[in-house]
């Protein structure tokens, strides 16, 4: 399994978080872990890193489903953020819920990499380690 130097779960699950950020630090997957509860304070965090010259994580994990600002919100701002700032970084939309409808929409967005079912596995991880490879 390759080692991220960062990544970012965006989730209002605290317990989907906490369990997600330490099989992540069990498996050697990514010390460097950022969590945020909602979108808005996401966009907030990582517009933040960028003002500080700090690179943005290499990997999101993203949940549609969040208050004040949802997955989907949460996509088209950081689809704003230019080019060049966000290059490198995977977003991985991450639900316990599938349907088609968003699995097309995932798809309309360059930076989404792919659709992950919860619960978060090991397997997940590899599915991102695999990602991460080839590109």
């Amino acid at each position: 399994m390759i080692k991220l130097d960062s990544c970012c779960i965006i989730d209002d699950d605290e317990f989907f978080s906490f369990n997600t950020k330490k099989l992540m630090k069990e498996n050697g997957f990514c010390d460097n872990i950022l969590q945020y509860t909602d979108g808005q304070k996401a966009i907030d965090g990582l517009i933040g890193l960028l003002i500080e010259n700090i690179p943005l994580p290499e990997v999101i994990l993203l949940d549609l489903n969040m208050p004040n600002k949802n997955g989907w919100e949460f996509l088209e701002e950081f689809s704003g953020i230019p080019m060049n700032q966000r290059l490198g970084v995977k977003i991985y939309i991450v639900s316990s819920f599938v349907s088609p409808d968003n699995l097309a929409k995932a798809k309309t967005y360059d930076m989404v990499e792919q659709y992950i079912m919860k619960p978060f596995t090991v397997t997940s991880l590899d599915k991102i380690t695999v990602t991460k490879k080839a590109s």
